[in-house]
Parts: C-alpha cells; sequence; structure tokens
C-alpha cells in the first residue's frame, strides 16, 4: 500500500513564490510521480500550470 502525504488538497487557496503579482491559484489536481515526487495542477483565470510543492504558499509573500 502508498501512502501519499501531499501538503496541498484540491479546491485549495494557493500562491506561487515566485509571482510578483500575487494572484491566487487553486488546486485541481495532484499528479504522483515515481519516486513520490508530487505535482499540483493550479489553475489561475484561464490558465493552468504544473507546480512542486516548493513553489507554492498558502500565504501570500510580500518579498520576492
Amino acid at each position: 500500500m502508498m501512502v501519499i502525504d501531499n501538503k496541498y488538497s484540491i479546491g485549495e487557496v494557493v500562491y506561487l513564490l515566485t509571482d510578483e503579482d500575487q494572484l491566487m491559484r487553486v488546486v485541481t489536481a495532484i499528479s504522483i510521480r515515481s519516486g513520490g515526487y508530487i505535482e499540483y495542477e493550479l489553475i489561475q483565470g484561464t490558465s493552468a500550470s504544473w507546480h512542486t510543492e516548493t513553489e507554492i504558499t498558502k500565504q501570500k509573500t510580500l518579498v520576492i
């Protein structure tokens, strides 16, 4: 049995650490890769992109 310890959940609002505008994004999918590598699909408006946990935060980042 595999246990997945994902940091973010589908439907959760998050922000990208590198986004200067700090736009809200919603987690819409989670991808589990070999070796337990986790990626999250984030949607902002009509744009979707995949990111790792190290690029995402639950709080707006004021200093970039």
